[in-house]
């Protein structure tokens, strides 16, 4: 089985009682006088087994019947509903709310007083690298396994990664790797939590601990309904959380964080002469970040580049401050050298200093990428972009003036065409350049060659950033995920430049 699939059906050490199961939970429906023993748990029909429970969630809809009877081809012993009324002739469950299927998934796993400290890491940008540091440096803090899931997969160390599709996986998913996580002792699991998880109740029954709110920017809108509802969304998730005795940890430079955070949140923020912040953070020199809390103050060294990385470490300490006592003097020893997951600001060719890889997709990530790439930029800066197909649209004009503004050359190309012509996603990205260019524009779809033309150009000095698809190992057109990875690409461009130019140099 793949790993998806492993992800979407999970074999139960100790079997159920379906009857057991339901106590206090639901509608059950069974023969007169039976039982059903209930043996594993499935979210797909197609990965269902003898024995098996099919749980239908409400994103079922008309086709939960359907999918009920093709799990009982497959020898699903009952079916389990959230919301979706079902026509089954097998023993049936029906629960009203999402939040009871997470009780009931709580109660199959037996995870109700699971002892891992869950983090929960909902916003708009940087959810990945904090996962990725905060996961680092508990592991360092406790010398204990420390597990995350989110855009990258499910990780239990970054040599051991499990593909989840989303970022925020299914509920069954996140349910069943609680239950890993306490059966091999891993001391923590830290998880980004998207506004789509939110609002689909992959989270239910989930206790998180801490949450962590990083900003608000603009992405999903189209899915949320605008911007009110996106951030409501994850304003909701964060509220909740410190209703049910969590800790917060916000970002204090950003005005919709600051309205909607609960009121005893903790504060992080960038200036170190503010009175307004739990732990301020400067960024005196790249590399290096200065954190101050009260009249302490500390500086954390090699850290990786960029003013948002800057950001995400200090969120990070203050997370560990807030969660685990940790005291701001021993916050060095935790966070000194600390890395970056793959594709944010990733430099390509080390040493050479001219060509990063940036995941960066919104306006507002994108303008950070920028600012902080500029920075390293002695000559001309240089980035080459696109915006996905089937996404938000708003957002690429945003982009398009961004690039212009910051930026002295820019490569509009393709990134996850979907189905939508590249040409529009391009025409509208250009829409929102002010005119006439202040930037150098190019126009050249074939990423694969706007990245070779875009290399052939630099020159000594320059910096070019290429972004939007950062770690993503596909390229995704008209339903199919083609195999891609923008730093693969640009290497093989970069060593064809560096051999021309010693061979030229030879001559």
């Amino acid at each position: 089985m793949s790993n998806m699939a492993q992800t979407r059906a999970t074999e139960l050490e100790r079997g159920f009682s379906l009857r057991e199961l339901s106590d206090q939970l639901g509608e059950l429906t069974l023969p007169a006088g039976e039982d059903i023993f209930i043996s594993g748990i499935c979210d797909d029909s197609r990965f269902a087994r003898p024995g098996y429970a099919m749980l239908c969630l409400p994103r079922s809809g008309k086709h939960a019947d359907e999918y009920a009877a093709a799990a009982a081809r497959n020898g699903a012993a009952a079916v389990i509903s959230v919301g979706v009324e079902l026509n089954t002739e097998l023993p049936h469950l029906h629960l009203t709310q999402i939040n009871q299927a997470g009780q009931l998934l709580r109660r199959i796993f037996r995870t109700e007083g699971a002892g891992s400290h869950i983090y929960g890491i909902t916003g708009t940008d940087g959810k990945t690298s904090i996962a990725w540091m905060l996961r680092e440096a508990l592991s360092r803090y406790q010398d204990k396994p420390v597990w995350s899931c989110g855009t990258l997969g499910w990780m239990k160390s970054p040599d051991e990664i499990r593909d989840i599709g989303n970022t925020t996986p299914s509920l069954l998913t996140l349910h069943a790797m609680l239950a890993s996580a306490c059966l091999e002792e891993a001391h923590a699991v830290v998880c980004e939590i998207s506004s789509h998880g939110i609002a689909q109740g992959r989270i239910a029954g989930l206790d998180f601990k801490t949450v962590i709110w990083t900003n608000m920017g603009h992405d999903h809108l189209q899915d949320h309904g605008g911007y009110a509802a996106y951030l409501a969304t994850k304003a909701g998730f964060v509220q909740q959380v410190a209703a049910q005795g969590g800790n917060v940890v916000a970002n204090a430079d950003h005005a919709d964080i600051r309205t909607y955070a609960p009121d005893h949140a903790c504060w992080y923020g960038r200036g170190l002469f503010r009175d307004d912040v739990d732990l301020a953070w400067e960024q005196e020199l790249p590399g290096m970040l200065r954190l101050k809390s009260g009249d302490e103050e500390v500086v954390i060294e090699d850290i990786p580049l960029g003013d948002f990385h800057a950001e995400n470490v200090a969120c990070t300490a203050l997370t560990l401050m807030v969660s685990m006592a940790v005291p701001l003097a021993q916050l060095p020893a935790l966070l000194d050298h600390i890395s970056a997951p793959p594709g944010r600001m990733q430099e390509v060719e080390a040493g050479y200093g001219q060509v990063y890889i940036d995941y960066a997709h919104t306006p507002e990530a994108l303008q950070r990428c920028l600012e902080a790439a500029r920075k390293l930029t002695r000559e001309r800066l240089i980035i080459l972009f696109g915006c996905g197909g089937e996404r938000d649209r708003e957002k690429r004009p945003h982009m398009g003036e961004i690039a212009a503004e910051l930026a002295d050359v820019v490569w509009i190309t393709s990134d996850n065409p979907r189905g939508e012509t590249p040409a529009v996603i391009a025409s509208e990205i250009e829409h929102g350049m002010p005119q006439p260019y202040r930037a150098e524009v190019h126009l050249q779809l074939d990423r694969e060659q706007a990245i070779a033309e875009a290399i052939e150009a630099l020159r000594e000095g320059d910096v070019l950033v290429i972004a939007g698809k950062g770690h993503e190992a596909y390229m995704e057109v008209c339903g199919q995920r083609l195999p891609w990875l923008d730093a693969d690409v640009a290497t093989r461009c970069l060593h064809r430049k560096h051999n021309a130019e010693e061979a030229h140099a030879c001559a």
